[in-house]
């Protein structure tokens, strides 16, 4: 009787607990769990393992949704797009980069509108996109919002600065120059007075590269009145697109250019160099001045940055300096392919990675180790590891990120280098020396059709070509009547009135846009 009884109570313990077991599988079951695929940009130099970063692994833990990634770098990231655009295999998500949304979300309809998903799935982000007008400009010229932006505002307004060694103009009894013509004859001195007291003439005045935006050789024409950047475009006071290369500025800043290189004030391998190699002849207390982004937190030495002072450009006689302005523009963050099948649990996992101390330590690195909350509730960095250490455990710039300005200062107080680069940006805006309209509302703000914006790309390919083989030849040849001629005849068969003309078209229509928009 009693070993009967045991046998039931096992039997009855047995049941229970396949019972429950079967419950917390239920259970278990029930839970979201999501697996989804990216194709995920990262940085030529970056090294990183983006499945195998514990910053990924919170935010999956979190979320209960698993991220297979594809790396692509830099150099291979347009390639790649059109690879898999092409091959009807697509990812869920694409990631960071840069993504022709007109192509592929207007045209191809390859990709998914976002704007009836934000306020749901992503609090964090919906929160903020309409902080400054941020998010004026991410609709396509559809009317639909294809991508999730990316947003750094960081408080400044311009790439290169220029920077002067203010330990040689005190050992030569000099000051900082304003106008081209005292810059040149600093440059004279820094070359011929030993500044740097090795009793070595290996004083090499001005460094640079070639088309880089921080440190190139295209800043100089600032002097000149002519705010260069990349696609060679600005606007005018008057609404109206200009192309740098044809402006009046552009040939005595090109016969100065000349001076320079025969009378060895600057390094006539700026033609060919990299800022990595400029990086390691600056180090080597040879350069008396520059343009650079800043210079703390740099390839620059403790020991070199100290010696320089940042100065405002100089101007040519009859000219006012003009720089390019930078202003916080949405960048591209991320967009879903029409393949993916989870639209609201993608949105979650991105939206996931702005909520503000999870951004933030995607920026910057651990609360606790690079990252402090002050008592004001604000965060501040207190270590910044080299760059490629930081790199390996936190996503920084391509990962998610939305700050626009307003947001950005109530909860963060920023890092040594970035107050020195506002400090920088506040100096320069002072002066007035930057350009009136950002040029970056040609180049990343306003909307272009796909069609303009191949054909943009094929002239600025075409024109640049013409613009920096002449600008070398100039450089090193000198400047004729008949060789600058020929320069502007090269640069009508390369497109230019059509290349003012795709821009301008795209920029009237954006302004009738917004203006409309505003009523």
């Amino acid at each position: 009787m009693l070993c009967l009884t045991k046998r039931i109570a096992l039997c009855f313990l047995l049941t229970l607990c396949f019972f429950l077991c079967g419950c917390a599988q239920q259970q278990e079951a029930e839970t979201p769990w999501v697996s989804l695929t990216a194709l995920q940009y990262e940085l030529e130099n970056q090294n990183t393992d983006f499945a195998n970063m514990w910053f990924f692994h919170q935010i999956e833990e979190e979320t209960g949704i698993h991220v297979e990634f594809e790396e692509v770098k830099d150099q291979d990231w347009t390639t790649r797009l059109s690879l898999m655009f092409a091959s009807n295999n697509f990812r869920d998500m694409i990631l960071r980069g840069s993504l022709d949304t007109e192509e592929y979300g207007v045209t191809q309809h390859l990709l998914v509108p976002l704007e009836d998903y934000l306020e749901d799935c992503m609090p964090n982000y919906f929160s903020r996109l309409n902080l400054d007008g941020a998010g004026d400009a991410i609709p396509s010229s559809d009317g639909h919002s294809y991508y999730i932006g990316f947003l750094l505002a960081q408080n400044i307004n311009t790439d290169g600065h220029f920077f002067i060694n203010q330990t040689w103009l005190d050992r030569l009894g000099l000051d900082i120059p304003t106008t081209i013509q005292e810059l040149t004859e600093v440059l004279r001195a820094f070359r011929d007075g030993d500044p740097n007291g090795n009793g070595l003439r290996d004083e090499v005045p001005y460094q640079a590269t070639f088309d880089d935006c921080n440190t190139g050789i295209y800043n100089a024409f600032s002097a000149w009145g002519i705010p260069m950047n990349e696609d060679f475009v600005f606007i005018d006071e008057n609404y109206q697109v200009h192309f740098a290369a044809e402006e009046a500025g552009f040939r005595p800043c090109a016969e100065w250019l000349h001076l320079l290189c025969e009378e060895k004030l600057l390094d006539v391998e700026c033609i060919t160099q990299g800022s990595n190699l400029w990086g390691a002849k600056v180090n080597t207390d040879t350069a008396g001045y520059f343009s650079y982004w800043r210079l703390g937190n740099t390839v620059l030495t403790e020991a070199v940055a100290s010696q320089f002072q940042c100065m405002l450009p100089v101007h040519a006689e009859g000219y006012q300096a003009r720089l390019g302005r930078l202003e916080d523009v949405v960048e591209f963050g991320a967009a879903l392919t029409v393949q993916n099948e989870y639209v609201e649990d993608s949105l979650r996992w991105l939206d996931a990675q702005m909520e503000t101390e999870t951004m933030l330590v995607a920026q910057n690195g651990p609360v606790g180790d690079t990252l402090r909350l002050r008592e004001d509730g604000r965060y501040e960095v207190v270590y910044v590891p080299e760059t490629n250490v930081l790199y390996q455990e936190v996503p920084v710039i391509c990962g998610q990120f939305f700050a626009p300005q307003s947001y950005y200062d109530q909860v963060y107080v920023p890092a040594a280098h970035r107050q020195e680069k506002s400090a920088y940006s506040a100096m320069y805006e002072a002066a007035g020396v930057l350009e009136d309209i950002s040029y970056r509302e040609l180049t990343y703000v306003m909307p272009k059709t796909s069609e303009e914006s191949a054909r943009i790309l094929q002239l600025r390919t075409q024109l640049k070509t013409v613009v920096d083989s002449s600008l070398v030849s100039f450089m090193t040849d000198g400047v004729t009547d008949e060789s600058y001629a020929a320069f502007l005849e090269a640069l009508d068969k390369a497109g230019v009135e059509e290349y003012k003309a795709l821009y301008q078209t795209a920029y009237d229509r954006y302004r009738r846009q917004r203006e409309e928009n505003a009523q």
